[in-house]
């Protein structure tokens, strides 16, 4: 799972309060950028170990680190907890990593469910798929890991006209649950007040976002979904 061996991409975030929301839809507008898919619901089950080192190198801004979890879509409208338990509902185990600026997201398993199942029920076969999984990698069989927390939210996917390789997204309504609460059907929202903008982008891409985002009216920011919800039920702050 050597870095270099895919292609990689940068991601940039911003964090924007509701009240300037005007502001951005206007700048997207005129910088070409054109709405590409329907919003959806986008859900995930983070792991970590239990001394929770995925989210310690996060905070400690180390160099290199990975998040692993278990992500499925669903409709902006649909209830989470029917989406995860739902009849044929399709589940990604994803390892997120991060290289100084550069990310990827490596989808180790797609699989789906042809019956509708308990949340405890479904809980134990995705645990045993994740573990099963990252057994097959020498970088991941010797961590032991847990679902920790449930993050999910509204996305909204926009493209550029000039280039398909620059992608922008608006995530909205971040609601977060432990892994407790979550199958007791128990929610904290997270986003009061802001959404979470992400840039994304290929290496050879650089110049043009360069020039297209010269003039972009929000500051860059460090944001992690899984901090921000780990932050409700943990002892700091983020």
């Amino acid at each position: 799972m050597d870095l270099s061996k895919n292609l990689p991409r940068q991601e940039i975030k911003y964090k924007v309060f509701y009240k300037d929301l005007g502001k951005l839809y206007a700048w997207l507008f005129n910088a070409k950028f054109n709405k590409n898919f329907d919003n959806r619901n986008v859900n995930s089950l983070y792991y970590d170990t239990p001394n929770l080192d995925f989210a310690a190198d996060n905070i400690s801004g180390d160099s290199k680190r990975i998040k692993i979890r278990a992500r499925w879509y669903s409709k902006f409208n649909e209830n989470i907890f029917d989406s995860f338990s739902k009849e044929n509902q399709s589940f990604n185990i994803e390892v997120k990593r991060k290289k100084n600026n550069l990310s990827d997201k490596i989808i180790l398993s797609n699989f789906f469910f042809d019956t509708k199942n308990t949340l405890i029920e479904r809980r134990i076969f995705i645990n045993d798929k994740v573990y099963f999984e990252i057994s097959k990698h020498p970088e991941l069989f010797k961590l032991m890991i847990r679902d920790i927390i449930f993050v999910g939210y509204e996305r909204e996917y926009y493209e550029n006209f000039i280039s398909s390789k620059i992608r922008l997204t608006i995530d909205k309504n971040l609601v977060c649950s432990n892994n407790q609460s979550f199958f007791n059907f128990e929610k904290s929202l997270i986003s009061k007040n802001y959404v979470i903008v992400e840039l994304k982008f290929s290496q050879d891409s650089f110049q043009l976002v360069k020039k297209i985002f010269n003039n972009f009216p929000f500051r860059q920011v460090r944001s992690s979904k899984y901090l921000y919800a780990l932050s409700n039920y943990q002892r700091f702050s983020y």
